[in-house]
């Protein structure tokens, strides 16, 4: 078992760590560290030839904790987690679930159709289905006969 860590800080100088202090410093999720109670969720983008989809992981949420919204060239994903009531009658050591906040904002593409975006959240992920417009193909060649 290693009691040191090196780590090399932005001179390139080693620098030497207490594996404690690397543990609790760094090794939990940002969002846990993070005093203003937002985070940033992780987003998987599925692109075929009907629609993007865009897969949020936001654990922990409920469909009404979400706020999806158009505006001119952007969509806005917003979800809050709000704490109903504190339990007082509990002696906690240490307490660690967090409610959190997020907003992303993404370009939409101008192959997306406005009208027909839907979401669907389950399992702790948040699908937000983009439709992309019908692309008109050129017609065959057509050969004129002359006469």
């Amino acid at each position: 078992m290693t009691m040191l860590t090196v780590k090399r800080r932005p001179n390139g100088a080693p620098a030497f760590v207490n594996v404690f202090e690397d543990f609790f410093n760094q090794a939990f999720p940002e969002k846990f560290i993070n005093q203003s109670g937002t985070f940033t969720p992780s987003v998987n983008v599925i692109e075929n030839d009907k629609a993007i989809t865009l897969a949020f992981a936001v654990p922990g949420f409920e469909k009404t904790d979400f706020d999806i919204n158009i505006e001119k060239t952007f969509i806005t994903i917003s979800g809050k987690k709000e704490v109903k009531e504190p339990v007082a009658d509990k002696n906690y050591t240490r307490k660690e679930f967090s409610f959190d906040s997020f907003k992303r904002m993404f370009t939409l593409p101008e192959t997306v159709e406005n009208t027909g975006i839907e979401a669907s959240y389950e399992n702790g992920i948040l699908h937000v289905t983009l439709p992309k417009k019908a692309v008109k193909t050129a017609e065959a060649v057509k050969k004129i006969e002359i006469k």
